[in-house]
C-alpha cells in the first residue's frame, strides 16, 4: 500500500512541476521563433517578483503570441503577450 501511494505522490508531483506548460496548438508551437521558456522569462521580468502560472500560445492578427499569466508577492494577477518571433513584450495588463 506504501508503494502505490509513493508512486501516486511521485506522479502527482512530476505533473504539476514548474517545467509543465501545455501547449493547445502544435504548429503554432512549431513556428515560433522564441520558445516558451523564453517568453515566460520575458513575462516574468516585466512583473517584479513574479511567478508564472499559466501560459499558452495563440494566434493573433496572424502571428503567433505567448499569453502569460503571473502572480506577483501581493497576489496581484497580470496577463503579459509576448510575440513568439520576436521576443518582444506586446502587452501587460
Amino acid at each position: 500500500m506504501r508503494y502505490v501511494l509513493a508512486i501516486a505522490v511521485l506522479v502527482t508531483g512530476l505533473s504539476f512541476s514548474d517545467a509543465a506548460w501545455a501547449v493547445a496548438d502544435k504548429d503554432l508551437a512549431l513556428g515560433a521563433v522564441i520558445s516558451m521558456e523564453q517568453a515566460i522569462r520575458t513575462a516574468v521580468e516585466s512583473v517584479p517578483g513574479g511567478k508564472a502560472f499559466e501560459a499558452e500560445v495563440n494566434k493573433e492578427d496572424g502571428r503567433a503570441t505567448y499569453k502569460i499569466a503571473l502572480v506577483d508577492p501581493a497576489r496581484k494577477t497580470y496577463r503579459v503577450k509576448v510575440d513568439a518571433q520576436t521576443g518582444q513584450l506586446l502587452e501587460k495588463k
